[in-house]
């Protein structure tokens, strides 16, 4: 009996920008960090006496109820990483093309692949058929 293997296809990889990862682009972490520092603050607290005064070292330490005046200290580093990987983002393959530019072409790669799995039908059943002339051809050889 013959053995079918199929070739295995190894996806291609793409590279990255340089120092693009995961964690370059992940900002919820961080965000969520300076929201649970925001709700350190209860409406009552800051009433009742009014907050320490928050020194860069703290705000960029990311200890701490941060006042609601130093919000735009403590979202600079948030907000210098979203721009990071934005720029990043821009330089990953195909970022310049259109979507409706990419849906034509993976409706032009599945054409493709339907006419190279015809072909490949094709040449399976030609090569059954073969077979099975040589197998007719060997019975009537030993009569």
């Amino acid at each position: 009996m013959a053995n079918s293997t199929s070739p295995q296809s190894t996806p291609t990889s793409i590279s990255l920008p340089g120092g693009l990862s995961a964690d370059s682009i992940d900002t919820l972490p961080v965000l969520a960090a300076i929201l649970s520092r925001l709700q350190a603050l209860s409406p009552t607290n800051a009433s009742a006496s009014s907050p320490p005064a928050t020194t860069p070292s703290a705000l960029a330490s990311g200890t701490g109820a941060i006042p609601i005046k130093d919000i735009p200290a403590a979202t600079d580093s948030l907000k210098h990483k979203i721009q990071k990987a934005r720029a990043q983002v821009t330089q990953l393959p195909d970022m310049q093309r259109s979507v409706a530019e990419q849906e034509l072409e993976l409706r032009e790669l599945e054409e493709r692949i339907k006419s190279q799995r015809a072909v490949l039908d094709g040449l399976r059943a030609a090569g059954l058929a073969a077979k099975a002339e040589r197998m007719n051809q060997g019975d009537s050889m030993e009569m």
